[in-house]
């Protein structure tokens, strides 16, 4: 398996992998390619609605929205990457030696830095998250209810995406508990505070989209 191409499968190998005894792809790649899925939701709206002459009002901002949204789902992409690469670290870190003091005092270190670089990239998950969700937000005032199934679906995807990022950091940090790590203290703090906001709006949103599509 090659990590560094794992977007560049199809979907059905990519999915094989997810299933697979290896542990990454896993739970931060799953996570980071919901927020991907969610995220290209929202500009397919924004597409149909730059096109379309009933929106001619909205086109400025529905062009923007494509401008910053499509560089958002390739960030999405390649946190799938990113999650296989600190991840096969992290594997490694395990194997090192640990006959003596010296030797299990630089294991546990690189433990706890592959810790803290597992968690940097679902915290940076969340940051996507965050901004995909601005965008939502936005292109609910331009398009609405004209597309309340797909700005609905993009709405689930991202509070799911956040969720999931959310318990993969606490996962990741898990190790550090208890050590007055200021990287700890401040990823949790912001993880928590970010993970909150996007859950609201999001689950906010769904909620609206499924009022103007129930029967």
């Amino acid at each position: 398996m090659n990590e560094k191409h794992l977007t560049e499968k199809d979907l059905r190998a990519f999915i094989r992998l997810l299933a697979g005894a290896s542990p990454a792809p896993g739970g931060g790649g799953g996570s980071a390619l919901m927020g991907a899925a969610g995220t290209a939701l929202g500009m397919m709206t924004a597409s149909l609605a730059a096109g379309n002459p009933k929106y001619a009002e909205f086109k400025e901002g529905t062009t923007s929205a494509l401008e910053q949204g499509m560089p958002l789902t390739a960030a999405f992409l390649d946190a799938v990457d990113r999650d296989a690469e600190v991840w096969k670290r992290s594997l490694r870190a395990l194997l090192l030696p640990q006959g003596d003091k010296i030797q299990q005092e630089i294991r546990q270190d690189t433990l706890d830095q592959a810790a803290r670089d597992c968690s940097r990239v679902p915290l940076d998950v969340l940051r996507l998250c965050k901004e995909a969700t601005d965008l939502l937000l936005a292109l609910e005032t331009m398009v609405g209810e004209d597309a309340a199934d797909e700005l609905g679906v993009a709405a689930a995807a991202l509070s799911a995406s956040a969720r999931s990022s959310w318990l993969n950091i606490l996962a990741d940090l898990k190790s550090l508990s208890g050590r007055d790590d200021p990287f700890v203290i401040s990823a949790y703090a912001e993880g928590k505070r970010i993970s909150e906001y996007v859950t609201e709006r999001c689950d906010a949103m769904y909620e609206r989209m499924l009022a103007v599509c129930d029967l």
